[in-house]
C-alpha cells in the first residue's frame, strides 16, 4: 500500500458527505484567517492612529497628522467633516468596519455548527446501511455491515475533528474583537477631544 492509498480508502470508507464536510472544513479554515488577518491589521492600524493624534497637536488647529489617512481612513473622514458631526461619523465609519467584521465570525460560526451536524447526517445514513445489510440474506452481509459502521464512525470523526478547531478559532477572534473595540474606543477618545478642542 502506498502513502496515497490508505487516505484514498479512508475517503471511501467514509461515503459522499465527506464531500460538503471537506468543503466547510475549507470554509471555516478561510474565514478564520481572514478575519485574524483583517482584526489584527485593523488594531495595528487604529494603535499607530492613535498614537499619530496623541503626539501631533495639529488635529487641535485643524489640520492632520500626515500619515492619518492611510493609517485610518474612516478618522480622517471624521476629522474632515463639521467640527459637531465628527463623533457621529466615526460611529457610523467604525460601525460599519465592526458590522462587516461580525458578518464574517457568524459565517465562521455557522459553518461550526454545521460540520458535526453533517457528521451526524453521516451517522444516520451508515446505521442505515449497517441495518440494511442486516436484513439482506446475501452472502456479503458482513462486508456490508463493515461499510456501515465505518461509514458512520468516519463522518462522525472527520465532523468532530473540523468542528474543534472553529469553536477555538471563534474564542481567538472574540479576543482579538475585543483588543480591537479598546482601541476603537481610544480613537473616538481621541476625535472627542479634537472636536472640544476646536470649538474651544
Amino acid at each position: 500500500m502506498t502513502w496515497l492509498e490508505a487516505p484514498l480508502n479512508y475517503w471511501r470508507s467514509g461515503g459522499i458527505l465527506l464531500a460538503p464536510l471537506s468543503m466547510v472544513c475549507f470554509g471555516i479554515w478561510f474565514y478564520f484567517l481572514r478575519s485574524r488577518i483583517h482584526l489584527m491589521k485593523e488594531t495595528a492600524l487604529a494603535t499607530a492612529a492613535a498614537s499619530a493624534l496623541a503626539d501631533d497637536a495639529a488635529p487641535a488647529a485643524g489640520s492632520l497628522p500626515q500619515n492619518l489617512q492611510s493609517l485610518c481612513p474612516y478618522v480622517a473622514r471624521a476629522l474632515a467633516e463639521d467640527t459637531p458631526s465628527a463623533v457621529q461619523v466615526f460611529d457610523e465609519e467604525s460601525a460599519r468596519l465592526v458590522a462587516g467584521m461580525r458578518r464574517d465570525a457568524g459565517v465562521l460560526k455557522a459553518l461550526t455548527i454545521v460540520a458535526p451536524l453533517l457528521g451526524l447526517l453521516g451517522t444516520v445514513v451508515g446505521m442505515m446501511a449497517t441495518f440494511d445489510a442486516v436484513a439482506g440474506s446475501d452472502g456479503d452481509t458482513a462486508r456490508r455491515v463493515a461499510d456501515g459502521v465505518s461509514r458512520a464512525l468516519i463522518t462522525t470523526q472527520v465532523g468532530l475533528v473540523i468542528a474543534i478547531p472553529g469553536v477555538f478559532g471563534q474564542m481567538h477572534l472574540r479576543r482579538l474583537q475585543r483588543r480591537f473595540q479598546v482601541q476603537l474606543e481610544s480613537l473616538r477618545l481621541h476625535v472627542f477631544e479634537i472636536t472640544v478642542e476646536r470649538l474651544a
